[in-house]
């Protein structure tokens, strides 16, 4: 049995189906029934980008590799996992994907990366001025700003 993840959009009005599919899923449902939701919010596609491309432009600037950079950020901002091998504990980096972090949680952690960015590679920068250069090296607008 395949699992159906429609996607809706919330308006005042309530939930807006955003595919076919969506629609379809809907109209088969009789009025008035009682269905279980799994609620999440998908994450934004740009705002990721926007992340990859920090870190490309990062990894450029030092002469490293952007694996490298993304790596070093990941465990600077305490997004790894500890596992306690023979020769003692070992820091493994926590994945990114989309599957593996809700919006919120992304958020969360883009935040912490932009200030370990900061601190430890980018030292003349502060935070605030990091997320405008990097909106401005997108071309973001003001309703995209991260």
């Amino acid at each position: 049995m395949s699992v159906l993840k429609p996607l809706f959009t919330r308006t005042a009005f309530g939930l807006v189906p955003e595919s076919d599919a969506a629609r379809e899923l809907l109209a088969s449902t009789p009025i008035g029934s009682c269905v279980a939701v799994e609620w999440s919010r998908p994450r934004n596609g740009q705002f990721h980008r926007k992340y990859w491309a920090l870190i490309s432009k990062i990894a450029e600037a030092i002469g490293a590799k952007s694996d490298n950079v993304h790596c070093v950020v990941k465990l600077r901002s305490g997004h790894f996992t500890v596992i306690q091998t023979k020769n003692g504990r070992v820091q493994v980096p926590k994945s990114i994907s989309f599957e593996k972090m809700n919006e919120a949680e992304f958020t969360a952690f883009f935040n912490d990366a932009c200030l370990v960015i900061c601190e430890e590679l980018l030292p003349q920068l502060k935070p605030s001025d990091l997320r405008k250069q990097i909106e401005q090296l997108l071309g973001a607008t003001e309703s995209e700003t991260i």
